[in-house]
């Protein structure tokens, strides 16, 4: 059961380097192009799934922009793939708080945040033409459909709560919960699944992560809930997750 318990989990990867790079200084009009440039180099060494040059030039682009959040998911994304889980973890944590400076930026109405973050939404877009075209596979197992949440999220982070700070978005949540499943830090990867349906409730992958750690800690019939709430946001559900979940509550 272990094994396929595994298999359920991994339902996508993740992404970034080293704790909070909080930038000290703001970079430079030239530093900001060359970190996008040395993103875009880190996306395509990924997709064609080149591990060492992407996490190069991903690290090549912090270096050049601390708070640039794709570079520190796509750093992520490579440490999933190659089985480095704390180091994903660590790389989502600097997502995150890339996040959480660009955005408190924004909220002070900062020009060079927003035409940071006009950059990297167009990144992505570039992204998503190249997978609908057929000349990139996509990483996660979410497919077109996580590159679309993730790039409305990235537009709605223009508004901001009472507060002025937008809260931390799905994609970095439950990517920061998977990498900690993987790490085997099982309390935290829950937080973060959780944290990720208090902002989008439909993301599909959540629930079904959920549903595999209330198995193994024997909450058997909230873990038939989150199977359900798996399949209703469009995920098909391991069928052997859902057999084991209906063995653990005695056929009911």
């Amino acid at each position: 059961m272990i094994r396929t318990i595994f298999a359920a989990i991994f339902l996508l990867s993740a992404a970034t380097l080293a704790p909070a790079q909080t930038a000290a200084s703001v970079p430079t009009v030239r530093e900001h192009i060359d970190a996008m440039r040395h993103l875009r180099l880190g996306q395509d060494s990924m997709h064609e799934e080149h591990w060492d040059k992407a996490e190069e030039e991903f690290k090549a682009a912090i270096k050049l922009e601390p708070t640039l959040e794709m570079a520190h998911y796509g750093l992520g994304q490579v440490y999933m793939n190659t089985k480095r889980y704390p180091a994903a973890v660590t790389a989502f944590l600097a997502c995150r708080e890339a996040f959480l400076a660009n955005r408190a930026s924004l909220a002070s109405n900062d020009l060079r945040a927003q035409r940071a973050l006009d950059d990297e939404i167009q990144a992505l877009e570039e992204e998503r033409t190249l997978l609908t075209t057929g000349r990139v596979t996509f990483m996660l197992s979410g497919g077109p459909a996580d590159l679309d949440r993730r790039i409305a999220e990235m537009r709605a982070s223009r508004f901001h709560n009472e507060k002025g700070l937008a809260p931390v978005p799905a994609w970095i949540s439950v990517a920061l919960g998977s990498a900690y499943f993987r790490a085997g830090a099982l309390a935290d990867a829950e937080r973060e699944y959780r944290a990720t349906l208090a902002v989008d409730p439909g993301v599909g992958e959540a629930h079904n992560n959920l549903a595999v750690m209330c198995l193994l800690s024997g909450r058997y019939d909230e873990a038939a809930e989150e199977i359900k709430a798996a399949e209703r946001a469009g995920i098909k559900v391991n069928p052997q997750l859902k057999k084991d979940v209906e063995k653990a509550r005695g056929g009911r």
